[in-house]
């Protein structure tokens, strides 16, 4: 939703339609988009676990460590890791998921970050 905002103020700014957004250069606007969406990810987990739809899902992002503390808040190196490796879990058509769903029940991207989701 956040994108689609962007994308239609940057159209708005200049003056141009839905019809015209291929004239607007892809490369920046493409680096804004993932910036944005890599530091929401990112600042969201590294600060309080959760972003917006983990707190309506009622879950949260912690580290695996058997040593930390299950309020132990996941670092920002490994969010920004997890974030990242979010692409790498969903770019093969969302392959990087499926381990999610056996086993310890943890996705690519957070096997990568040794991260897990847990109920709040």
């Amino acid at each position: 939703g956040i994108d689609l905002a962007v994308l239609y103020f940057t159209l708005r700014i200049c003056d141009l339609t839905f019809a015209d957004v291929l004239t607007l250069p892809p490369a920046p606007m493409l680096s804004f988009l993932v910036l944005l969406n890599g530091g929401y990810l990112s600042t969201f987990v590294a600060a309080s676990g959760q972003t917006i739809g983990k707190m309506a899902a009622g879950t949260r992002v912690v580290r695996v460590d058997p040593a930390a503390a299950a309020h132990d808040r996941v670092s920002f190196g490994q969010a920004v890791l997890r974030a990242g490796a979010y692409v790498v879990s969903a770019a093969p058509l969302g392959l990087g998921f499926l381990p999610a769903l056996f086993g310890e029940r943890r996705a690519l991207h957070d096997r990568l970050a040794d991260t897990r989701v847990v109920k709040a």
